[in-house]
């Protein structure tokens, strides 16, 4: 081969190194890119994430508290009326004469 072809490829297999080095370092800046954007997506999932799970956990504790307190008016009441009725014990005797004489 003579001179100038060795030159040539030479100068071609450097510009081959230069591009696969170029290459290289592109495929890493990517990957950094990539990583960082995920971080941040994830980042900001998780915040979202939280923001959520916080506000129905308010909202559960709210619920339950106000399902509570209806709970204990009513109880409250039923017992109330049960207090306040009047007991006629002639009609419960008779009643119970009625079931058992059967």
């Amino acid at each position: 081969m003579s001179e100038k072809e060795v030159n040539t490829i030479s100068h071609l297999l450097e510009v081959e190194q230069k591009a696969t080095e170029l290459t290289s370092q592109a495929q890493l800046d990517a990957d950094k890119k990539i990583a960082q954007a995920k971080a941040q997506a994830d980042s900001q999932f998780k915040s979202e994430y939280e923001k959520i799970v916080a506000e129905c956990e308010q909202n559960y504790a709210q619920r339950t508290a106000s399902l509570d307190d209806k709970n204990q008016e009513e109880i409250s009441s039923y017992k109330k009326r049960i207090s306040e009725s009047a007991l006629d014990v002639k009609a419960f005797n008779s009643f119970l004469d009625s079931v058992l004489a059967k």
